[in-house]
């Protein structure tokens, strides 16, 4: 189980370190001018009919303004108005140039429908078109082109069940007066135990249990009514399973010499009965556990290193192909907010209409 939590810990983490890469930040050009909503607006650039120009728009007469661009995605080119069609009347009123022309769309409200009086090739014609709003016409432009629309997802590894944690609570662990502690294999060596197995007693309390069956500190406890104590869990487990006063039998070595000890258990303490039960662990008990669960996580970490170093063998790579596509995605991104930004700024600049 702590095998399994460290691994998603762990992993959690590193693929968190990919994906927590800074999003590229776009700037605004600040030469581009940018025209508040409620300006009225066909997407069109203009200029005055000139003389040399008349033969070319086979004109009758010197008066009218021709069209040199059409935004298609405007009312204007959405109403099919074309290059070099010229402009002869707006909504009945004769039109001499381009001021004038721009006059009248300024007082025309935007979402009206007007009539344009065209010459197209020398054909007169009648263009029906509605009024654009020149914010939303260019706020549109820009949503067309929202790096936000292209999303990363890493999805993190599934955090383990932790329905395996030792259960520490609903028990009664009599105490017996002494502190212990795991033996292991060099102090083993000294106290004459085989394999490193068992408990040793660091102190015993006065006038305790211990004391009382002759146990004293140096001591080293290998059995438990016959059944060998190999750790201090196995110890607190079959004390766990004595809640009511009796005698225990415990096998120790004491100098190097293994002999038996009849130890009067006491019965375990027990909340008052009000109603409400609730049975807590001893501080031994969660002595004991926070000290076997440090030595337990600090052998998974050893034993996880070589499996950890494949895992992120195997991972690097595809994140950081991931990672590469999506600043690819974004560079692409960036390089077409450049170029909307630059025909903006161009219309802006040829005074659009």
């Amino acid at each position: 189980m702590i095998q399994k939590f460290l691994i998603a810990l762990l992993l959690t983490g590193s693929v968190l370190a990919f994906a927590g890469q800074p999003e590229p930040q776009v700037h605004g050009n600040s030469n581009v001018l940018l025209y508040a909503g409620g300006r009225s607006y066909l997407g069109i650039d203009v200029r005055d009919v000139s003389s040399d120009r008349v033969s070319a728009l086979k004109l009758k007469e010197e008066r009218g303004v021709e069209i040199v661009m059409v935004d298609q995605d405007a009312p204007a080119g959405k109403a099919g108005l074309k290059d070099h069609d010229v402009i002869l009347d707006y909504n009945g009123t004769r039109i001499e140039g381009e001021e004038q022309l721009r006059r009248l769309i300024r007082e025309t409200p935007p979402g009206r429908n007007i009539t344009l009086g065209i010459s197209r090739d020398g054909s007169p014609m009648q263009i029906h078109v509605q009024v654009g709003d020149r914010g939303k016409v260019q706020a549109n432009s820009f949503a067309r082109i929202n790096p936000r629309d292209h999303v990363l997802e890493i999805m993190p590894p599934e955090m383990p069940d932790l329905h395996d944690l030792p259960q520490i609570f609903n028990t009664y662990a009599p105490s017996l007066g002494m502190q212990i502690d795991n033996v292991g294999q060099q102090l083993g060596e000294f106290f004459g135990v085989k394999n490193g197995e068992g408990v040793l007693v660091k102190s015993v309390e006065k006038g305790s249990a211990a004391e009382k069956a002759g146990i004293k500190a140096g001591d080293v406890i290998v059995r438990a009514d016959n059944e060998k104590i190999s750790d201090r869990t196995d110890l607190r487990r079959i004390l766990r399973s004595h809640r009511e006063a009796g005698k225990i039998t415990l096998g120790i070595v004491r100098d190097k010499r293994e002999q038996n000890v009849t130890v009067d258990v006491p019965e375990a303490r027990r909340p008052r009965d009000n109603g409400f039960q609730f049975a807590f662990p001893d501080i031994e008990t969660i002595n004991d556990l926070r000290s076997t669960l440090d030595s337990e996580i600090q052998t998974e970490l050893r034993q996880l290193q070589p499996q950890l170093r494949k895992i992120q063998a195997e991972l690097k790579p595809e994140l950081q192909k991931t990672l590469r596509n999506t600043q690819s995605q974004m560079q692409q991104l960036r390089k077409q907010l450049e170029q909307e930004m630059k025909i903006l700024n161009k219309q802006m600049n040829q005074k659009w209409i």
